[in-house]
């Protein structure tokens, strides 16, 4: 059996069994009957419309949310922005806030004299174009 079953295919399939079995109302399959196997046929349909729908509002409801967490996170941004410009950025309460203080980042790091003393490159050497080639002797 399919690891994750095609609903629409199977109900399909389920329907031409059922025409068909609509034509031999005795036959069983085990316990299963004609209205066995029509009530498992509507209850998984309506499960279908059920999940789809369901699907529906939950892409509705995931939009929501991301709405919300956008909204949360601007207002966490500007909270922090306030403590900061308020008790400055090497406050204890900044940092509590979730922010860093100004103290405790790291000092960036110098770039060595080799490093930042760069070879230039010579300019081209310019032939001229203009007079006449070296005769031999």
């Amino acid at each position: 059996m399919a690891k994750n079953p095609n609903v629409k295919a199977t109900l399909e399939d389920a329907l031409l069994v059922l025409s068909v079995w609509k034509t031999i109302p005795d036959f069983k399959i085990g316990d299963v009957s004609l209205n066995d196997f029509n009530s498992a046929i509507n209850s998984t349909d309506i499960l279908a419309k059920q999940h789809k729908n369901d699907r529906a509002q939950l892409a509705g409801l995931k939009a929501n949310r991301d709405d919300k967490v956008r909204q949360l996170s601007e207002i966490v941004t500007r909270f922090r922005s306030g403590i900061r410009s308020h008790f400055g950025p090497d406050s204890p309460l900044y940092e509590q806030a979730g922010g860093t203080r100004s103290s405790s980042r790291k000092a960036p790091k110098r770039q060595t004299e080799a490093a930042s003393t760069a070879v230039t490159p010579a300019p081209p050497v310019r032939i001229p174009t203009t007079g006449t080639p070296a005769q031999h002797a």
